[in-house]
């Protein structure tokens, strides 16, 4: 057997390297908002588990059950705490990436070596050889290909195929708002248990009862339990509630969640298709230019919704 020699600093050093981009990687596909420290927190973990899964006896830690826990323990590391729900997302993108970097790495090894690969033990030779070729050339890659999908979405090229008109309608009102697939959204209502999609305050008006227009006018954040105080006696005060949310900077935000009638999906070809959702009501601009008023989530798309 053909032996080769394993430098275990080289191999922390690549994984760390990895594992940090994985980590930011899933972090913006998902939308949650996470510090430096955090993400090179879970890169090193996940470093530290590759060099001693590789130690003499430590071969039971690259088992599938092993495998699974330690990307387990690593995406809880760097995104806790987030709900349940976010976290299976944030676990999903994690693999998405790693699978997506790894074969970008692992291309760019291979395709740099030239000659025939004659036994399995020439596989760990050539990937020995070319390790750090293939970890910044695929990072590289991976970076370019990144910034080029941002700036086609900067340009607005990509949005009509993740945007998706909404049309609201409350008693005889209705207006219409285009909405942007968001795969961060994934917000639900506490007392219906709904989805909720994220709508500007500008586009509700016109169905919002006028004791609400100053908290949404007035400078600086509206005070959500003081608008629904003043909502007492109020015909339409079943229709709101509070909706908790997180986002960068703010750990325990409430949005005013919004009940209407009926709110429709005008998806690209279909009839018009009716969900059950809350609409959670936010008082400055989402995009800028306007381009979308609002933002749904993927579990909206489902038929069963």
């Amino acid at each position: 057997m053909t032996a080769f020699t394993v430098y275990l600093d080289q191999v922390f050093l690549g994984n760390m390297v990895m594992n940090y981009i994985i980590l930011w990687a899933a972090a913006k596909i998902s939308r949650v908002p996470v510090g430096k420290t955090r993400l090179a927190a879970g890169a090193a973990l996940g470093a530290g588990y590759a060099v001693v899964a590789l130690l003499p006896g430590c071969s039971l830690l690259l088992t599938i059950g092993f495998k699974t826990a330690a990307s387990i323990i690593i995406t809880a590391a760097t995104f806790f705490p987030v709900p349940l729900r976010k976290f299976i997302t944030c676990l999903g993108c994690f693999y998405l990436t790693s699978f997506v970097l790894g074969g970008l790495v692992f291309g760019v090894i291979f395709f740099f070596h030239a000659g025939v690969i004659t036994s399995l033990s020439g596989v760990g030779v050539i990937i020995n050889q070319h390790l750090w070729t293939g970890i910044l050339l695929g990072l590289a890659a991976f970076w370019a290909a990144v910034k080029g999908f941002n700036a086609l979405q900067k340009k607005g090229l990509l949005e009509n195929i993740f945007k998706i008109p909404v049309l609201i309608r409350t008693d005889s009102k209705q207006v219409k708002v285009d909405a942007l697939l968001d795969t961060g959204n994934q917000l639900e209502d506490p007392m219906t248990g709904h989805p909720v999609i994220v709508v500007e305050y500008s586009l509700l008006k016109p169905l919002l009862p006028m004791r609400l227009h100053p908290f949404f006018e007035a400078d600086g954040d509206a005070d959500i339990w003081e608008i629904l105080s003043s909502l007492s006696g109020c015909g339409a005060a079943s229709r709101f509630s509070a909706i908790p949310f997180q986002s960068l900077g703010k750990t325990k935000g409430l949005l005013l969640g919004y009940r209407p009638d009926e709110i429709l999906l005008e998806q690209h070809g279909r009839k018009p298709c009716a969900v059950k959702a809350v609409l959670a009501i936010y008082r400055k601009s989402l995009f800028p230019g306007g381009s979308c008023q609002a933002l749904l989530g993927p579990n909206l798309l489902d038929p069963a919704s």
